[in-house]
């Protein structure tokens, strides 16, 4: 079993990214009404085999002075920290990294040193290149690098008005407990090279990001719009109880792409794949051909799937 903490200030969002995790689709109206947590809210879901116990830490003053009072009963023992920070709430800045500080402080006296994933949350997609945000949250990340010698820290921001930035952040927390998850987004990278692939990604049933691979230059916008259309691939599997869909669209600059979701089942877990190229407008028959080839693939991703759950 292993433990994940979420920690931080009041309102920062840290029970919105839960919600956003848990649901993924229709969890906005649940947000809008939520209440803040009072003390710490656990709840417990698998990944790849194994249970992991969530804590959402409430973090309101009174808790925060209760978890630092006895920190040892409440903090010890957590294998991974989402520590989330208010982007917009310029104003609490020192007081989260104050609060932080005392966190890592009590760990490394306990010579517990879990890896940490810093999300800047409310980092919405309509202020997202505003300067000044920026020019904070940067000026945030280059102070919390001094806790870099003693941690592995690491950085995202998150929306949930973009709920794949969320979905990273959180994959990418969780890759770190497995070393050998790395595998699947290497092995992408080799069969991306024989298919000219815009994008391939392997997801849980939850929607957990096993491994993924995107072309280099796809801009995140069109990553997004992407994930859109796997997300409502997946209702169509789900609701038509379907092990397979092929799908067609296009970005915003009009050009088309094609991709196809496929379940893999492993025992009693269930894998999707999602598999994206360019659409060949001269030669569709091409397109489909390259989609066909996918399959001569999945040995490959069998074995490696097979390592990790083992």
């Amino acid at each position: 079993m292993r433990k994940l903490g979420f920690l931080g200030l009041d309102n920062a969002g840290k029970t919105s990214i839960i919600t956003a995790i848990t649901k993924r689709f229709g969890f906005e109206e649940e947000v809008i009404k939520m209440m803040p947590t009072r003390r710490i809210a656990r709840d417990a879901f698998k990944f790849l085999g194994i249970e992991f116990i969530r804590m959402d830490f409430g973090g309101q003053t009174q808790y925060r002075e209760e978890y630092l009072k006895n920190p040892t009963r409440h903090l010890s023992g957590i294998d991974l920290i989402y520590y989330v920070i208010d982007a917009q709430d310029y104003d609490r800045y020192v007081q989260t990294i104050d609060y932080l500080d005392e966190i890592l402080l009590h760990l490394k006296e306990e010579q517990e040193y879990p890896p940490m994933c810093i999300l800047f949350h409310k980092f919405d997609p309509e202020i997202n290149r505003d300067l000044e945000l920026n020019q904070r949250t940067l000026t945030i990340k280059q102070a919390l690098m001094r806790y870099s010698t003693d941690f592995d820290i690491f950085f995202f921001e998150t929306s949930i008005y973009d709920i794949k930035s969320i979905m990273d952040a959180f994959s990418s927390g969780l890759s770190l407990l497995f070393e050998k998850m790395e595998m699947v987004s290497q092995l992408f990278a080799e069969i991306s090279k024989n298919y000219n692939s815009v994008l391939i990604a392997l997801f849980d049933s939850r929607g957990f990001t096993i491994g993924e691979y995107y072309r280099p230059h796809l801009q995140l916008h069109e990553k997004v719009r992407i994930y859109k259309k796997y997300l409502e691939a997946q209702k169509k599997i789900l609701s038509e109880n379907r092990t397979l869909y092929e799908f067609s669209d296009k970005y915003e600059n009009g050009e088309r792409y094609s991709g196809l979701v496929e379940v893999l089942k492993f025992g009693n877990l269930e894998f999707y794949l999602l598999f994206v190229v360019e659409e060949d407008i001269e030669n569709l028959e091409r397109t489909v051909e390259i989609l066909n080839k996918i399959e001569s693939a999945k040995p490959q991703m069998e074995n490696i799937i097979f390592q990790i759950i083992q």
